[in-house]
Formats: C-alpha cells, structure tokens, sequence
C-alpha cells in the first residue's frame, strides 16, 4: 500500500509538473494572438484613414467643380437678361423707327418739314388761336426732336449691350471649359484613388476577399493609366494640330463617309434637343446634356452603349485618320490637359454637340485648334 501511494503522489506531482509547462508553453502563444489581433485592429483603423482621406480628395475636388458649375450657371444667366434686354431694345427701336418713317412720309409731301409747321400758324384766325397754333406745333416739334433722341440712346445702347454680351460669351466659354478639363481631372483621380483604395483594403483582406480586390486593383490601375496617360499625351497632340507656333491650325481636311444605322438613330435622337441649354452633368433629356451625356444618351437610343465621359469615350472607340471619318464617329478635343470635349460627326465638316451656347449643329472650323481626332464605335 505505501508503494501504491508513493507511486500515486509521482503521478500526480508528474502530471502537475506537465501541466505546468503545458501551460507554460500555451500561454505566450495566446499573448502572440492577441498582440497580432490588436495589430490588425490597428492596420485597419489606419487603412480606414487613408481610405477616407483619398475619398476626401474627392470630394474637395467635387467642391471646386460645384463652384465652378455655380459660376457657370450665374454667367448663363447674366447672359439671358442682356439677351432680353437686346429683344426689348430693338423692339423700341423698331417701333419707333416706324413713327419716324411716318413722320418723314409726311413731311416729304410738302415742301419741308418748317413750311409744314409755318403754313399751321399762318392759318390762325386769333392771336389767342396763334398762340395756342405755336405752342402746340412746339409740342409737336419738341416730340419729333424727343423721338429722335431716345432713338439714338437706345441704338448707343444696342451696341453696348452688344458688347456685354459678347464679354459674357467668351467668359461661358472659359468657365465652359475649365469645367471640362475639371471633370478630366476627376476621372483621372477617380480612377488612381480607386486603384489605392483597393490595394490598401487588401492589406486586412482573407485569402477569399483579397483574390477579388486583386482583380478589381488590376482593373482599376490599368484604367488609371489609361487615362492618365491620355491627359498627358493630348497637349503634344495639340500642339501638333498648331503647329508649335502659335498660330491658327491650317484647316483640317475631314472625310464625309456614309454613317451606319445606328448611328444615323443617334444623330436623328441628337437632333431633338438642338436648342437645349447646356447643363453641366447632364445626361438625360430630363436634366439636361452635356457634350458626353448628349452622345452617350443619343447612341444608347440607337442599341450602343458608351462610356460616360469624354475621356472614357475616346478610349473606348478605334482611332481614325480626319481623312477617314464619316458621318456617326465621335470627334475629341483638348484644351491642354486630358481629352474634355466630343462631339458626333455629321458630314460636312460639321458635327452636333452640347456647348456653353446649348445643343448645336456647328462648323469644326473653330474647333479645329483644340482637336484630338476621330474615333469610331465598334
């Protein structure tokens, strides 16, 4: 019996020492464990920041874009009450102009216009009649010299409304394509901070999540790419169009080649809302167009469908030669930076598109300084 007990007390002192070191070594393993939870608590609240701060950059980007659109609209409408203003003051012009005509029809049938006001007071039959012959030919007289004068003010300030108009005209057009160069910008910078955001997200991502933020970082920084590449290769082109000099590009031959089906319904749909203000952004008949949501909303009604943006357009059509373009290929241009303008190509040297004056069927001759090229919808 005192064997077995001794024999017991080993076993148990054995198994204690055992549990001893089993605990021992279990339990740095669990500290390691938490330690690396909390890291990655850590990691992620830090990726969540550079996260947001790349979402921040958008938006504040969005933010000048907003401004820019305020001043654009504000210009827009400025232009609208001189344009009313000219109506109003042509109206009074012209009907004025007739009075006088009239007037000058009937002074023209007498000798001159004093023998006509002389041979009224000659006719008194009083002096209290002369007096009231006098004064009322001095009415008379003092209304035609009135007449006259408000006529020349109002023409003074026809021309000068004129020339209003024409200052707030070139300001649209400023204000019209800083805003498109803003929006080729954004695309750029959308599409660089996706391709961060993604690769940042797959830093705390499982095995499963990171195989699919792989392929959607790949997607992404490929376009990104694209694009910028793009905006940085469109001023050379640019300047090739000028031809480095400064000077107005020579005029640009332009192919007229017969359009497809398809394209002919989108000119066909194009051609519905000439006359539509531009608005910035839009991109259906209910908000309005502007120059990619024209043509992206046009060819969609034929069975196309395209890309958003101007920049996301010109990469998603084939490159053609001006000699080669026929009627229905988009035509791009640059104001330096980026691919920010398009518009569908009409025969003729001509094309239809949303500009700071609306929808319109307009010459390229103008536009020819800022052209990119050609592009055909596969």
């Amino acid at each position: 019996m005192g064997k077995r007990n001794k024999w017991r007390k080993s076993m148990v002192l054995a198994l204690a020492l055992a549990g001893g070191l089993i605990f021992n070594t279990i339990q740095p393993t669990e500290v390691h464990a938490e330690e690396t939870s909390q890291q990655m608590i850590e990691k992620k609240a830090e990726i969540d920041a550079q996260v947001k701060k790349l979402q921040e950059e958008l938006t504040n980007l969005q933010k000048e874009i907003d401004e820019k659109v305020k001043v654009f609209k504000q210009v827009q409408a400025e232009i609208k009450e001189v344009d009313a203003s000219i109506v109003e003051t042509k109206k009074r012009i012209e009907q004025r102009s007739k009075i006088l005509s009239e007037r000058m029809a009937a002074y023209q049938a007498q000798d001159n216009t004093v023998g006509v006001y002389l041979n009224v007071v000659l006719e008194a039959k009083s002096f209290a009649d002369l007096m009231d012959r006098v004064v009322a030919v001095k009415t008379l007289m003092d209304a035609d010299q009135e007449l006259v004068d408000q006529q020349e003010a109002d023409k003074a300030s026809l021309e000068q409304q004129k020339a209003i108009l024409d200052e707030k005209q070139k300001e649209l057009q400023k204000q019209f394509q800083e805003l498109q160069q803003k929006e080729s910008e954004m695309e750029v910078k959308k599409a660089e901070n996706e391709a961060k955001s993604l690769a940042l997200k797959a830093q705390i991502a499982t095995k499963q999540e990171e195989e699919r933020l792989e392929a959607e970082r790949k997607a992404a920084e490929e376009e990104a790419a694209r694009l910028r590449a793009l905006q940085a290769a469109t001023p050379v082109v640019q300047a090739t169009q000028n031809n480095g000099d400064g000077q107005q590009p020579q005029k640009i031959i332009v192919g007229s080649g017969a359009g497809t089906a398809s394209s002919g319904d989108a000119i066909s749909t194009a051609k519905q809302f000439l006359g539509r203000p531009y608005v910035w952004g839009g991109s259906n008949p209910t908000s309005g167009f502007d120059c990619s949501g024209l043509v992206q909303w046009s060819y969609k009604q034929a069975g196309v469908s395209l890309p958003r943006t101007a920049s996301q357009q010109y990469l998603a059509t084939q490159r053609i030669s001006a000699g080669e373009a026929r009627v229905g290929d988009l035509v791009f241009f640059s104001y330096g930076s980026g691919v920010a303008h398009v518009g569908i190509y009409l025969g003729n040297n001509t094309m239809i598109d949303a500009q700071n004056n609306g929808v319109v069927i307009e010459s390229l001759d103008w536009w020819n300084q800022y052209l990119v090229g050609f592009g055909r919808i596969q």
